[in-house]
This record gives structure tokens, sequence and C-alpha cells, in this order.
């Protein structure tokens, strides 16, 4: 079966873009300026007050559509796009130069409606947002469940773990992963200048989130989840 676009709406969406390179974002925002939509563009946040600010601004613009302009060849840029989705309420696009199937299923399983290229044209970037705006895919279905396919294939256990490490906020990832280089909570403390019970309040947090009982356990369950990476 050939797949056709839906009907797209004869108002101008409003669209909102958060891009993780201001150039790349400039770029992207102009064009579809161009193209007649009504483009803003809001700070790309990194810490869970800025997603927070982020969310009251997008959502006082009333954006229809949302696109997201970022890399998710790790997990930490992964699961910062997820916190996007999952927070700040639009109808999502990623704009990615990552290939990787199984990345883009967790983006799709987190709410997002489409995933497209870097090196794809504004003319085909413009079809995908008036699609979306009208309540239509981002994306083909075959490429959608590709991705879908890719994302249930690592097994529910490690659906859930991923889950668990997109809920962290950055400093508490950064903290798991001076963990897992052999770092004490002394020279966290340090590093961050932050008191050591203020660390220690941090990987009890981590616990929680992981659902694990021990720092350990929780650095293995990171070690795990940098495995994400290599699928």
């Amino acid at each position: 079966m050939t797949y056709k676009e839906p009907a797209v709406p004869d108002q101008v969406p409003s669209v909102a873009v958060l891009a993780e390179g201001q150039v790349v974002g400039e770029t992207i925002a102009l064009a579809l300026d161009s193209a007649q939509f009504a483009v803003e563009s809001f700070h790309y946040p990194r810490a869970r007050s800025e997603l927070l600010e982020t969310r009251r601004k997008v959502t006082e613009r009333r954006a229809e559509v949302g696109i997201v302009v970022a890399e998710i060849d790790d997990v930490a840029q992964w699961r910062g796009v997820v916190g996007i989705i999952e927070t700040i309420p639009a109808r999502w696009i990623v704009v990615t130069g990552s290939s990787n199937l199984t990345r883009w299923g967790g983006l799709i399983a987190a709410g997002c409606h489409g995933v497209v290229s870097m090196s794809t044209d504004i003319e085909r970037l413009d079809q995908v947002v008036r699609s979306v705006a009208a309540g239509g895919p981002g994306m083909s279905p075959d490429d959608r469940e590709q991705a879908l396919q890719a994302w249930e294939a690592i097994g529910p256990a490690r659906r859930e773990l991923m889950k668990r490490i997109a809920a962290l906020s950055r400093r508490e990832w950064e903290v798991l992963g001076m963990l897992n280089d052999g770092q004490s909570i002394t020279t966290i403390a340090a590093a961050g200048g932050v008191s050591e019970g203020t660390v220690r309040s941090q990987v009890r947090a981590i616990r929680q989130k992981l659902n694990v009982k021990s720092q350990l356990a929780a650095v293995a369950s990171y070690q795990e989840a940098l495995e994400f990476d290599r699928v």
C-alpha cells in the first residue's frame, strides 16, 4: 500500500523549535518561517529547572507542534529528549542525525509523533509538520513500525530500565556516572561544590528512581544502560 500524507489544516500551525545546536535550530526556524509557519525558538533545556521554564513558555505560546533538534548518540542525549517529549505538551517531532532505530522507537514509545533525519530537506519537513499539526503521523507507518519493533526487541526489563534512567535528573545522571568511575562521595561532593550530605541524598534519590537497594546495583544499572548505546 502506498503511504499518503493526511489532509493538512488550512490555518497556519504554531511551531516551537528546541535545538541542541543554535545554528541548526535557527536555520530550521527561519526555513519554516519562510514556509509560512508561526515559529518561535526556545531555549534547549539541560536541567530540570530549565525544562520547567521552557514548558511554561511553550505552553503560553500554545504551540501545536514541537520540533526537537538533537543528537541521541548516547544515553544522556537520548534521555534529555525523552524528558522534553514527556514534560512539555505538544505534538513532538525529533530531528536527529542518529539512524539507530532502537533509540527512535524509545522516543516514539515516549510519545513522539515522528522522527526524521537531519538530512531531511525543508520541503519534506514542511509536510511532516503539517501532517502532525493535522493529527496525522510524522513518519511513514513502515518506519514507525520498524522503530517500535527495534524498541520492543530489547526486552521488557531493559525497556523498563531505560524509562527509569530517563527519570533521573541531569545531576543525578552525572553523579551516577562518577560513581561508576569509582569516585567516592567525598570526591563527588568536592567536584560539585556541595556537601557530602547533598550527594548522599542524590544517591538515595537515584536508588529510589532505579528501584534498586544498593549503590552497587545502581552502578550496575548505569552500566547496563550504556549498553543501550550499542544496540
